[in-house]
């Protein structure tokens, strides 16, 4: 779910925390949309209290209105939703009252098919334009169910990461794309997460399961967002990050990077 773009940027970053001086993990990678599969995620709309909505993943929930007002959604966001038609809705996620991202949902006349086109500007100055597409798996009346995604954009997120090495067994990690960074050990410590739109209050831990292989964990203010595992090829020219939210493993998606 959209509601989320901007923290997904993180389960990337775990990838280069390696103690050697040289080791296949240190470089520039980018995300391989074609080798990727980033769909699959599920999220429930049910009645809140009074006319309000209430939305959940099973890690984020939030109310909100569809009347135009400014509601509290994921972390630090704030997001006002306006319907535009019977089966239309029009949002825009803001920050510190920065606009993060706008997002167009249509229904289906069926009431089975859910479409987001999302649009916006990443903190490097590029644009983004993503459609996600999601199928209705509960039954439920308007936007009322339970979904799932069945197509997933990727413009939206980090597109380009650089790992490098400032001293024995720390790593620095960049995310271009999202102007954000991280730094530390692969001891299985919280490193906090900075720059561009990361939430405040935002770590991630990440310790090898084997040298090829990296298990991370994120999360905000303490409380578990997701987690994954990342795994090197053999050749160590591409590595497969396979995520999923916390408590949802069931739920996973796949993320192919390749080295530059």
């Amino acid at each position: 779910m959209k509601t989320r773009l901007f923290l997904a940027s993180w389960l990337l970053l775990a990838a280069g925390a390696v103690y050697a001086a040289e080791n296949p993990w240190v470089g520039t990678w980018k995300l391989d949309p074609a080798q990727s599969h980033l769909a699959g995620d599920t999220f429930t709309y049910s009645k809140g209290p009074g006319s309000l909505l209430h939305f959940s993943d099973g890690v984020v929930a939030y109310d909100f209105g569809t009347d135009g007002k400014a509601y509290k959604s994921a972390y630090d966001r704030t997001t006002t939703w306006t319907q535009t038609g019977p089966n239309s809705w029009d949002s825009v996620t803001t920050r510190n009252g920065k606009v993060l991202g706008k997002a167009q949902r249509t229904l289906s006349a069926d009431m089975k098919t859910l479409t987001v086109h999302y649009t916006g500007t990443r903190p490097d100055g590029a644009p983004f334009d993503d459609q996600d597409v999601y199928t209705r798996i509960t039954a439920g009346a308007g936007l009322l169910g339970t979904w799932k995604s069945v197509k997933v954009g990727a413009t939206g997120g980090p597109q380009t990461f650089v790992i490098s090495s400032p001293a024995p067994g720390v790593l620095h990690y960049e995310v271009p794309d999202l102007q954000a960074h991280t730094e530390g050990a692969a001891d299985g410590t919280d490193h906090p997460l900075a720059g561009g739109n990361t939430p405040e209050g935002m770590t991630i831990s990440f310790k090898f399961v084997t040298p090829t292989q990296i298990k991370y964990v994120i999360k905000v203010n303490d409380k578990e967002d997701s987690e994954g595992v990342q795994t090197l090829a053999t050749d160590a020219r591409s590595y497969t990050d396979v995520g999923w939210s916390a408590g949802k493993e069931n739920e996973k998606q796949t993320a192919v990077f390749v080295r530059q």
